[in-house]
Parts: structure tokens; C-alpha cells; sequence
């Protein structure tokens, strides 16, 4: 078991939307990303998707509107609600959700998160 520090691990990351696998609880990953920018839409069929922030804004592009959100603000997305993150510069992300869950959705090439070494 390691404790790890979120500034640290984000400090270290300069590709925007990749995220970062900071902790592992159960069956479950707890994902930093740093992002920017407009990411693709997409949707996750099996599975809900939470956001926090804890750093700038991010928008979410829901079928029924956006959803924008603050510093230490969080979100659920629901399974198989398409939606288009977007990101102000400076922001920084921490998603929760099942092990292997791909960050563009399902059927989409991406990723499932760096693990740490």
C-alpha cells in the first residue's frame, strides 16, 4: 500500500484527458485527469461515470442541457446518457468508476488509465 499525493501525481502529467490511476478501492478505479479543451462525445452503457473537480471548470454536454462545474463540485453521469466534457484551462479532474471502463466510452479506442508503477 502507498500513499500517493494528487498535486504530485497531476504535477507529473502533461497529456491533457489521459487519466491516471490514483488508488484503487474494490472493483473500482479512482482516476486523475488534467484537462482542457473539448473532449469527444461519448457514452457508457454498463456503467455511470462521476466527476469531481478540484481545480478550474468543466462542462459536461448533456442530451438535456450542460452542466457545469466548480471546484469541488461533483456529477454523476448516468449509463448510456451521451456526454461532451469540456474544460477550461487549468482544470483537474478525479473519476470514480469500475476497473477497465475506458475513457471514450464503449466500442471507442482509449484508454482504461496509466496504473502507477
Amino acid at each position: 500500500m502507498d500513499k500517493r499525493n494528487i498535486d504530485t501525481v497531476m504535477d507529473a502529467v502533461e497529456q491533457k484527458w489521459l487519466p491516471h490511476v490514483l488508488a484503487e478501492v474494490n472493483d473500482y478505479d479512482v482516476k486523475v485527469a488534467n484537462v482542457e479543451g473539448e473532449f469527444s462525445e461519448h457514452v457508457h452503457a454498463d456503467t455511470d461515470e462521476f466527476f469531481l473537480v478540484l481545480a478550474g471548470r468543466l462542462h459536461l454536454d448533456l442530451p438535456d442541457g450542460t452542466v457545469t462545474l466548480d471546484p469541488h463540485e461533483v456529477f454523476t453521469v448516468p449509463k448510456g446518457v451521451p456526454h461532451r466534457p469540456r474544460a477550461e484551462k487549468g482544470t483537474r479532474i478525479l473519476m470514480f468508476e469500475p476497473r477497465g471502463t475506458v475513457n471514450t466510452g464503449d466500442g471507442n479506442e482509449g484508454t482504461t488509465g496509466v496504473r502507477p508503477a
